[in-house]
């Protein structure tokens, strides 16, 4: 893939702002079903938060830890990944390693090695079995609504989501993870359990949207967890070349100065160059509120539109700790991905990270499944505490003092790791908003809360003619599946072509050429 710093056209059938997973997927596609496309990123290297650093021959992935499904397409694994890969031709430069376990819950007491797949359900029985009867039923609901989810027609207004046709989701769509799991499960201690995922979404079950956390749950399940050999740069640069194979262009350390508007119609935009280029419609993979109050001014969007984006919730962002080390991980029985809790009640968990405080990681060790990552033969750890943007007054003096508190709390989970540290860096709220301008350092778009989730996320389609959104901010959510699939839909919109068969609205560019 060749990237470029000036744009060798001055028109575009679609420019697309952001190269984040929802926009480059987004850019891959339309290239592939004939636009002439150009991705402009700011960044000195594409991907957003699923690029990869190197330090000291070590290479770490910046947010991404793993992704539901992988190449090749399967009767078993029929998902979007593997098809998406296949029809842009790129499943053969990728490797990916199945994961299994598929994670570990550690808690005070007690541990689990949860596995993907059909054992997933056993293996919490093996620990709770009076909760046998109630965890199949828990199941098969998040199934059965994931599988109204995953045909929802992209942008369906709610006002549209009928019972007749969407019975599960019209009844849950209100409903929290604690709502519905208290419908079915007595013992607290599985419920805690089993919800052990929540950091991967943002917020504990009592204020998580049951839709998302099924629709999450379910494709692990279905379709197994994966680690992408080499890192999930490979991933981004395998949907970067695919633009450019495809006749499309891909700008790095460029940044789009404004969205031309026209009688209420996006009619291109300007580059940090002073370059003007003219396109059909724009695809922005940025921090939506940052699109519509920078890039296409005020003057240019509805204020109903301006008022709603303003009112939506931010999801937390995110202190990490990146360390390479030399003790033998994998001898010493570590899984690849490991959710340790200081105590069992999540909302008190939560609570504490609103306050700044680090009573939970989330811990990465993707050397287990890729030992190339390290030429060095060591293992490296990721190691990630939830938090709020503004828990501290400023995050340039507090970051010495977090990377110390989550050191000290992988210490909990491996003892004495500090000491055989070989590298240790660090990253706060303020890293992941310079790399990626997202509002307040968000990690996950909007907060998923079932006010803003599913049918009320916000759509792809913008107000203003030509303008699209894509990637974690729209629907449907947050993580890596999702905001693929974001994309996904967003190209389809455009185009009326399709990844998988189903319906599909009237695409942009037939709508334009009537």
């Amino acid at each position: 893939m060749s990237v470029r710093q000036d744009a060798e056209r001055d028109s575009y059938d679609v420019v697309v702002i952001g190269s984040g997973l929802g926009g480059l997927t987004a850019a891959a596609l339309l290239a592939h079903w004939g636009r002439r496309v150009l991705v402009v990123e700011r960044h000195d290297r594409i991907g957003g938060y699923a690029h990869a650093f190197t330090r000291r021959r070590h290479r770490f992935d910046s947010a991404v830890h793993l992704v539901a499904g992988g190449p090749p397409v399967t009767v078993g694994n029929p998902g979007i990944m593997p098809v998406l890969l296949d029809l842009l031709g790129v499943a053969d430069r990728l490797e990916f390693h199945r994961l299994d376990p598929f994670y570990r819950v550690v808690l005070p007491g007690f541990q689990l090695d949860v596995p993907a797949g059909p054992d997933f359900l056993d293996a919490h029985v093996a620990r709770f079995p009076a909760e046998r009867t109630g965890l199949r039923r828990m199941q098969r609901l998040s199934t059965l609504l994931t599988r109204e989810v995953q045909r929802l027609p992209a942008d369906l207004p709610t006002a549209e989501l009928h019972d007749s046709d969407f019975p599960l989701l019209h009844r849950y769509r209100q409903a929290t993870v604690s709502d519905v799991l208290d419908e079915h499960l007595r013992d607290t201690r599985l419920k805690t359990a089993l919800t052990a995922l929540w950091p991967y979404l943002g917020v504990p079950p009592s204020v998580l949207a049951f839709d998302v956390w099924s629709l999450m749950l379910t494709t692990y399940l279905e379709f197994g967890a994966y680690y992408c050999a080499g890192s999930f740069q490979r991933l981004v640069d395998a949907f970067g070349a695919s633009v450019t194979g495809n006749g499309g262009e891909v700008m790095v350390r460029t940044t789009a100065r404004r969205i031309l508007v026209e009688r209420g119609r996006v009619t291109g935009v300007v580059l940090d160059n002073g370059q003007r280029i003219t396109a059909k419609a724009v695809v922005s993979n940025a921090d939506p509120l940052q699109t519509c109050e920078e890039l296409v001014g005020i003057e240019n969007v509805d204020g109903g539109y301006l008022t709603l984006l303003r009112s939506m919730r931010c999801s937390l962002s995110a202190a990490v700790l990146y360390l390479a080390t030399d003790r033998d991980l994998g001898g010493e029985g570590m899984a690849h991905e490991t959710f340790v809790f200081d105590g069992w009640e999540h909302d008190a968990t939560y609570a504490g990270m609103l306050t700044g405080a680090v009573p939970a990681l989330t811990v990465s060790v993707p050397t287990l499944s890729d030992p190339s990552l390290s030429r060095d033969g060591m293992h490296l750890v990721t190691a990630v505490a939830l938090l709020p943007y503004d828990a501290v007054a400023s995050w340039r003096h507090s970051k010495p003092r977090y990377e110390r508190l989550i050191m000290d709390k992988l210490g909990e989970l491996i003892p004495g790791i500090g000491g055989r540290a070989v590298l240790a860096e660090g990253g706060t709220p303020r890293t992941m908003e310079r790399y990626t301008l997202n509002l307040r350092g968000a990690i996950y778009g909007w907060e998923h809360a079932p006010d803003q989730t599913t049918t009320d996320r916000l759509p792809h389609r913008t107000p203003v003619e030509g303008l699209y959104l894509s990637g974690h901010w729209t629907q449907p959510g947050g993580g890596v599946l999702s905001v693929i699939s974001s994309g996904v839909q967003t190209a389809e919109m455009l185009t009326g072509a399709s990844v998988l068969e189903r319906p599909r609205p009237v695409p942009f560019f037939a709508a334009a050429a009537g």
